[in-house]
């Protein structure tokens, strides 16, 4: 049964485990920590473990912003079978085993090949939504649909190790590290890896290492947090103060009457990134941006 709703703000940064999906990771730490208002920045597929960072209260304005910055993967691609899901988890669709070592040159152009502003098409077992269905909606069903493509950002792609035959199958398998934009699909990544050498190829593993800003040695395991009371959650809370960007500007009291009340101001100079984080006697009060249209600063986000 949920408790009564807390008043824990701030970021929590979770080590998810395996075998559970993202949203259960937040319907347990809904139900210790007593905060209704709870959700994460970067859906985790049930099957890889790592960062998930989850907002609670007011710090639930920022999942926009937490989800756009970069995050960084580990993980291993199997050549020479594919799956429906393009992962681990779905079911075989083709099998081409190897009769020889993949050429070592081939591979690292290939990897190499894969890395700036790319298209991807997603697995038609994804979450991405066409005409108000996801793909995998269409998939259950049965139903045919033109899986759309999307724009995305690696910025860093490379192998971590060296090739290796899995034991007692026609196949070999690669470690790698690939640090992307929002919104890539990192199987899909591993499967086109494959494509670009002619083979079928799987992501056999993934492990999220940092994402919103975050590492994984910043992160809790969600074991140790589910011994914790709503006082112990609270420890763990990373403030929202300090995943802000932004320059900070302490308000005067007439400035802060006039953030409290989400007054437009015209008389601060526009800064470089066109934010500001204001405080006020230690306080985070808000987000105010900078509009060029109309030459004064807005709310952008309110704290208290």
């Amino acid at each position: 049964m949920t408790k009564q709703t807390s008043n824990l703000n701030g970021l929590l940064v979770v080590n998810k485990p395996k075998n559970m999906t993202s949203f259960g990771v937040v319907a347990r730490l809904r139900r210790i920590s007593g905060q209704r208002k709870i959700g994460h920045a970067g859906t985790l597929d049930p099957n890889v473990d790592g960062v998930l960072v989850v907002a609670l209260g007011k710090a639930t304005k920022l999942i926009d912003l937490l989800q756009s910055r970069p995050k960084t993967y580990t993980g291993t691609v199997t050549f020479g079978f594919a799956t429906e899901s393009q992962d681990a988890d779905g079911a075989v669709v083709l099998k081409e085993p190897l009769t020889e070592a993949i050429d070592g040159e081939k591979l690292a152009a290939a990897f190499q090949s894969l890395e700036g502003d790319i298209i991807q098409i997603p697995p038609i077992y994804s979450a991405v939504k066409v005409k108000g269905k996801r793909l995998y909606e269409y998939a259950r069903a049965g139903e045919m649909v033109e899986l759309p493509e999307r724009a995305a950002t690696i910025y860093h792609f490379k192998p971590t190790s060296s090739l290796r035959w899995v034991a007692n199958q026609p196949y070999q398998a690669i470690d790698f590290e690939a640090t992307v934009s929002k919104g890539t699909y990192i199987r899909t990544l591993a499967y086109d890896l494959g494509q670009k050498l002619g083979l079928p190829a799987t992501m056999t593993s993934l492990t999220r290492q940092s994402g919103s800003g975050f590492s994984i040695d910043e992160a809790t395991d969600l074991a140790e947090l589910m011994t914790l009371d709503e006082s112990g959650i609270e420890k763990k809370l990373k403030p929202i103060a300090d995943v802000l960007p932004y320059e900070r500007r302490e308000l005067t009291d007439e400035e802060f009457t006039w953030a409290k009340n989400g007054r437009k101001i015209s008389s601060w100079p526009k800064n470089q990134d066109g934010y500001y984080q204001l405080h006020y006697q230690g306080k985070l009060v808000a987000v105010y941006a900078y509009s060029d249209e109309e030459a004064l600063w807005r709310s952008r986000y309110y704290f208290l």
